[in-house]
């Protein structure tokens, strides 16, 4: 045996690659009967998984015993699997749970704002909001009620400061459209002239829910007939008769 060692050894090094690996030991698969059900096998199968729940039930109860109680022991929990949770991992899930009903409320709270955006829009549109139109006595009453917003000019056709005001009213209109703006002359409204006490034309008076919150008289505070468009959309914006955003700078 010595000998037979001795000259393999001198020998090893010549021996190719395939000779040097380990030889795996054949092992033939176990042969069923060819009159088999596959019982024995379902049997085998179901004390395997047999096995495996008692393993984790038994896990389960020894670390019940070490005092888990189903909370948590030094930042773990265990799974009703046999699973180990910590504490950190659930709060994050949890974390995470809530981050997606916050999304999908902030997300529903918008589609209901769009849509109460667009209905409002539409409203608007029908009610004459964008367009500077001229009313009769007759209607002031209806169209004064009938929008949130509303800014009246009281003007006289050949007053030239009123001319002026009629540009600057229809460039707000177009531009907010939140308010309804329109004109009334004055010589043909004398019930409304009388109860709102215009004394001096032009006279744009902001109307709220068909109430009158606040007015402008002449150029007063404007700085003058060259004052800018919003100069004005400003002074409507103090009376809350413009909801709107106003940038007392901007060029209309």
């Amino acid at each position: 045996m010595a000998d037979w060692a001795s000259s393999r050894a001198k020998t090893a090094r010549y021996d190719t690659e395939a000779e040097r690996r380990p030889v795996k030991p054949h092992l033939a698969p176990q042969k069923a009967s060819e009159h088999s059900t596959g019982f024995t096998s379902q049997v085998a199968g179901m004390m395997a998984d047999s096995i495996v729940d008692k393993a984790i039930k038994d896990r389960t109860a020894q670390l019940e015993n070490e005092g888990w109680n189903g909370g948590y022991n030094n930042g773990y929990k265990v799974e009703a699997n046999g699973e180990m949770k910590s504490k950190d991992d659930e709060d994050k899930d949890g974390a995470g749970a809530d981050a997606d009903d916050d999304l999908e409320a902030l997300r529903a709270r918008r589609r209901k704002q769009m849509k109460e955006m667009q209905e409002k829009k539409q409203k608007n549109a029908a009610l004459g909001h964008g367009g500077y139109d001229e009313i009769a006595e007759e209607e002031f009453l209806k169209v004064v009620t009938s929008s949130n917003l509303c800014v009246v000019h009281f003007y006289h056709r050949h007053f030239e400061k009123c001319k002026i005001m009629d540009m600057h009213l229809s460039k707000c209109a177009k531009k907010f459209f939140g308010t309804r703006f329109v004109k009334l002359n004055a010589e043909k409204a004398p019930f409304f002239v009388e109860k709102l006490a215009v004394r001096t034309l032009p006279c744009v008076i902001v109307f709220i829910d068909g109430v009158a919150k606040g007015r402008q008289v002449g150029f007063e505070g404007l700085g003058g007939e060259e004052f800018a468009t919003a100069q004005l959309a400003w002074k409507l914006k103090e009376w809350e008769g413009i909801e709107e955003e106003v940038d007392p700078d901007e060029e209309f």
